[in-house]
């Protein structure tokens, strides 16, 4: 059987093509002013006059490690793959005996006490690096961490309380530290484990209001939600429901995203924050948020089979890319991004956050891989 030959790369995706290699660069570059050892947390000469970077940050740099694996296969260039499980290797370095993992820098080989939130978003990274390597020691430290997080959640109350980011709050973004356990659960099937996850999913899930808005996905119960938290809630919410096969997860997720969908095309872009009114800060739009919404919404597109996901996704990246620097300029800017527009904004103000770049990436090669499924006849 003979097949069409692939269709040359549009315009379009040359470009993106482009942007995807500088943006991965730029992540390697951000480990390699660390020594190797994580990624560092953003470039700011504003807050780092001497270098531009921050000490390496373990809860992004463990999930830039399945971005460089993806990146790889994308490229056809092993040693961003090869990059990525150093990582890991440094990653399981800072576990404790209990399986947590650390919050905050790790400063002089320093690491800060154990993170609900961290924790979950390095089990990702052990998890890519188990699948593409087939080493058992990344899954089973994935299980150890993911084993430690379903001991740490209030059963009555369906949330976790100690080891947050501000104390005594347990924020509705936890849908991404439920996400991480079950790819953990699909792999070794722990219950307790699956039981935990879902314990926590209900009572966020019981969190959504009329309007999608979530209460409590932002970094504390007053503050508006910066669309960074807000899609963090919402990727967890998808991933979730996937995994589970739980349509009221997936309802959820489905329920915010068109939500913030009808907001983009009411105003042409997103805001940098919503508040529980779902009334936007306008001056201002978090780009990193920007990239993680295309996600959620290429991710809703294909569950719901409505293109209008697939348009908001693309306007959402286009801003981005309207304002990543592809050539030129200094080395710890070229081919990231800032976290707001303006760079003043108030998220991450004056820095190109690690995490900002790496959903860059994520969302540049999905564009990529929508288009050629486009032009092969294939929805």
């Amino acid at each position: 059987m003979t097949h069409a030959p692939a269709a040359e790369p549009t315009t379009f995706q040359l470009d993106v093509r482009r942007r995807a290699r500088a943006a991965a660069d730029w992540l390697v570059r951000s480990i390699e002013a660390c020594d190797g050892g994580g990624s560092s947390a953003y470039y700011s000469r504003f807050y780092r006059p001497l270098t531009g970077w921050a000490p390496p940050y373990p809860e992004t740099t463990g999930y830039i490690i399945p971005t460089l694996i993806d990146y790889a296969a994308y490229a056809g260039e092993p040693r961003y793959a090869e990059i990525a499980l150093q990582q890991a290797d440094w990653v399981m370095s800072l576990q404790f005996e209990d399986g947590a993992l650390p919050g905050g820098f790790v400063v002089k080989g320093r690491r800060a006490t154990p993170s609900i939130f961290n924790t979950g978003q390095m089990i990702l990274g052990l998890v890519a690096a188990a699948d593409h390597s087939g080493k058992s020691q990344y899954l089973d430290s994935a299980s150890r961490a993911a084993r430690w997080l379903a001991g740490e959640v209030d059963p009555d109350a369906g949330t976790w309380t100690r080891h947050a980011y501000k104390g005594g709050f347990s924020p509705a973004y936890y849908t991404r530290v439920c996400w991480p356990m079950l790819e953990v659960w699909e792999r070794t099937r722990e219950e307790s484990i699956r039981t935990a996850a879902a314990r926590v999913l209900d009572t966020i899930a019981s969190w959504q209001q009329p309007n999608g808005a979530i209460t409590n996905w932002a970094f504390g119960a007053d503050d508006p939600a910066f669309t960074h938290t807000i899609a963090y809630t919402l990727r967890g919410f998808w991933e979730s429901g996937r995994l589970l096969n739980a349509e009221p997860y997936l309802t959820a997720a489905h329920r915010g995203a068109d939500a913030m969908r009808r907001s983009l095309e009411r105003r042409g872009r997103l805001a940098g924050a919503y508040d529980r009114e779902l009334e936007g800060r306008w001056w201002y739009t978090c780009l990193t948020g920007n990239c993680q919404m295309a996600l959620v919404w290429m991710r809703c597109a294909d569950s719901l089979n409505d293109v209008r996901y697939v348009s908001a996704a693309f306007k959402a990246l286009g801003f981005v890319l309207e304002r990543q620097r592809v050539s030129g300029g200094a080395a710890g800017t070229r081919g990231a991004i800032a976290g707001s527009s303006p760079i003043w904004g108030r998220y991450l103000t004056l820095r190109h956050p690690n995490w900002a770049t790496k959903f860059l990436l994520d969302a540049l090669m999905e564009a990529d891989a929508r288009v050629t499924r486009i032009a092969a006849g294939v929805s």
